[in-house]
């Protein structure tokens, strides 16, 4: 959970809200830390979503025959839910 332990480091809590990530206290938000947040966003989601331990993201690298390998991108889900969208869509593909 790095993403949100550089948050807490520097005195800052974090929600997810939908596909958003709500930083409090907004009015202490630096330039730095927006920029953080707006290059980790799918990283912080992930994270704000796995309180089960198990790891969640927001993209996934679909592997399939034939094609070049391409970035899966939706809500926060599991390696295995990944790998059965991917299935259920392209057969024989996998992910990375």
């Amino acid at each position: 959970m790095a993403a949100i332990d550089y948050l807490m480091e520097r005195g800052f809590t974090a929600k997810k809200q939908g596909m958003r990530v709500r930083v409090s206290p907004a009015s202490k938000l630096t330039d730095d830390v927006r920029k953080y947040i707006k290059a980790n966003r799918l990283v912080l989601l992930a994270e704000l979503t796995a309180n089960d331990g198990i790891e969640r993201r927001c993209y996934w690298v679909v592997i399939v025959p034939g094609w070049r390998p391409f970035t899966m991108i939706g809500e926060p889900i599991t390696r295995a839910e990944a790998l059965s969208e991917v299935r259920g869509r392209w057969p024989g593909g996998d992910i990375a």
